[in-house]
């Protein structure tokens, strides 16, 4: 009898283990005056701690495949190329696909697509490396980070890459998650 009570009360239990849903919320540390890449959006962003700006980073270009294939070709180089791991998007590509390897006018998509000629794509562009906030590069107006009291999260839709910079401030902490995922 004993066991049957227990097993009825596991078995009400486990509907709510099994919609239980985990998001992962990944820290990041943005040191004074240097560059964090926070990967690919969309994403919302929580600042926790300091003061940093957030940019998104893209570019774009016109390229074709032959057939379904993972080579896309670009009709000219780009002055901004697609970094590897960054999601490039356009007519005939599917949402989520990224770069997997890339070199002047070649580009390696991470699956197969048939990509018709002269078609406009975006996709991410890396993040810099050292200086301060590049003009003119390929970068967004940034959004201004600062922790407070009541904590403010920011959802970025772009699919572009998102990248941090601490600025003069002394740099900032932020969590990065899925969107709607707090």
């Amino acid at each position: 009898m004993f066991k049957k009570i227990l097993l009825v009360a596991l078995l009400a239990m486990l509907p709510g283990l099994v919609l239980a849903q985990t998001a992962v919320k990944q820290p990041y540390v943005v040191n004074n005056q240097a560059w964090t890449d926070i990967g690919n959006g969309p994403i919302e962003v929580l600042p926790v701690e300091g003061n940093g700006n957030l940019y998104t980073r893209g570019s774009t270009g016109v390229g074709s495949t032959s057939g379904s294939s993972t080579a896309l070709t670009l009709t000219a180089t780009p002055t901004f190329p697609p970094c590897v791991g960054c999601v490039i998007s356009g007519t005939g590509i599917t949402a989520g696909t990224t770069v997997t390897a890339t070199s002047t006018t070649s580009v390696t998509l991470s699956a197969a697509m048939t990509v018709a000629s002269s078609t406009a794509l975006a996709w991410g562009v890396a993040c810099p490396t050292t200086g301060a906030p590049p003009t003119n590069a390929a970068t967004s107006v940034p959004l201004n980070m600062r922790s407070s009291a009541s904590p403010t999260r920011f959802p970025i839709y772009s699919s572009a890459r998102i990248c941090a910079y601490g600025g003069q401030q002394g740099g900032a902490t932020m969590l990065a998650f899925p969107i709607g995922s707090w």
